[in-house]
């Protein structure tokens, strides 16, 4: 049997509940933790009542959900636990994050504060990946060969996909042990300068406007294979279209039956570029379960070929590994999507990126994870428009058929 449970407080109504087992042993020990959201120098202005402020205990995955007060203050009362706190607030077109992870309400009540980053909604950001791949029925097993994701344009202008990069931040997992990120006293990590792109970079090509990307249009990506893979796999997608872009390098990937050559529609355009690869993989995946990636554009002037070719500026070692990472400027990337999937999940993904995560549910059964879409946006601009809080917990739900196969 389960309950669910809603918290109050005196001091705030709880926006939401939360469910947990009646064999939870501190069910019936509330502590009181309060939360002082701070916004940036400058910006102290925006603090108020009404904005959502999540917490969740790791171990049980039990979430709550409060609101602040007029100083931006919050209070909850909750069972003993391990939370990560987090606040995503949107205003005047500006996003703040800011994320407290491993808040130990075990000995007493707490009082903390929340300092909040501010960062800028993107144009180009990442709508949907599809990584978990599907059914091989009429066979048995899964089929992984089939990851694509598709960037949308969320701006009114119209923006250029030439010269965007994109990869994977290390760890590769979120259950990876992270030696990038530690933990302050105060609950919040500290994150590198940088984000450590592992096995390589890739690039879309052009020379500034040849691949548009009008308001409100998607790009398409086959990361393992552009080919129709529905000729022999019902449940999966056609990435072999015209329009499509496609990740191939047998030079240097030269894994044959995981890194798929492009079917005859893939023009030779809309292959992408390797820029710099690290270690000696011979094929190149996305994570099926909890992928960390990032889009990004070098800074307008900087020599990024020169930068690249110099090993001893762009390189460093993963902590505790062998394994060499590429040093991207976190200053450089347009948008980021962290997914978690184990109950140990570490986070790779600053808050001004993404405050929080997504947690997918289950991978071979050809769900996909696709950004919200925004109506109210929508309504007034005319295209689709999807919500960007630079937090995957609030923008992102899991769909139960990837929305590539649902347009066949």
């Amino acid at each position: 049997m389960r309950r669910i449970i809603c918290i109050g407080s005196l001091l705030l109504a709880l926006a939401g509940c939360t469910s947990f087992d009646d064999r939870t042993p501190y069910a019936d020990e509330l502590l009181a933790l309060s939360i002082r959201a701070v916004w940036p120098e400058g910006y102290e202005a925006y603090a108020r009542d009404g904005v959502r402020v999540t917490a969740r205990e790791f171990s049980s995955g039990n979430s709550y959900v409060a609101v602040t007060d007029g100083e931006g203050r919050v209070r909850f009362e909750m069972p003993r636990g391990i939370y990560r706190i987090a606040i995503a607030d949107r205003a005047d077109g500006a996003v703040f994050n800011g994320a407290l992870e491993e808040v130990r309400l075990v000995a007493g009540a707490l009082d903390l504060s929340l300092p909040l980053v501010y960062s800028k909604a993107g144009s180009i950001v990442f709508k949907e990946i599809y990584c978990g791949g599907c059914p091989m029925l009429p066979f048995e097993g899964t089929l992984q060969n089939d990851q694509y994701f598709v960037l949308h344009n969320n701006d009114t202008e119209t923006q250029y996909l030439d010269g965007i990069c994109f990869g994977n931040v290390d760890p590769f997992t979120s259950a990876g042990t992270n030696g990038w990120v530690t933990t302050g006293e105060d609950g919040q990590l500290v994150f590198r300068d940088f984000a450590p792109v592992n096995v390589c970079v890739w690039q879309f090509g052009g020379s500034g406007r040849d691949f548009p990307l009008a308001p409100g249009e998607d790009a398409v990506v086959a990361v393992r294979g552009a080919v129709d893979f529905t000729t022999e796999f019902p449940l999966s997608v056609d990435l072999n279209r015209e329009a499509y872009f496609a990740c191939f390098s047998r030079l240097h990937f030269s894994n044959e039956s995981l890194h798929l050559s492009p079917g005859d529609r893939i023009r030779s355009s809309h292959i992408l570029s390797i820029l710099k690869k690290v270690g000696t993989s011979t094929a190149f995946t996305i994570a099926m379960q909890s992928p960390a990636m990032v889009i990004f554009r070098p800074e307008a002037g900087f020599d990024f070929d020169a930068y690249l070719a110099d090993d001893s500026r762009c390189l460093e070692r993963a902590p505790g590994s062998t394994l060499d990472c590429i040093k991207i400027p976190w200053e450089w990337v347009l948008d980021g999507v962290e997914v978690f999937y184990s109950t140990n999940n570490n986070k790779r993904i600053p808050p001004a990126v993404d405050a929080g995560a997504f947690t997918f549910s289950v991978t071979g059964q050809g769900h996909s994870i696709h950004r919200l879409l925004d109506e109210e946006a929508t309504a007034q601009n005319g295209f689709e428009v999807f919500a960007d809080t630079n937090n995957s917990s609030e923008d992102f739900y899991e769909r139960t058929t990837a929305s590539l196969h649902a347009s066949l």
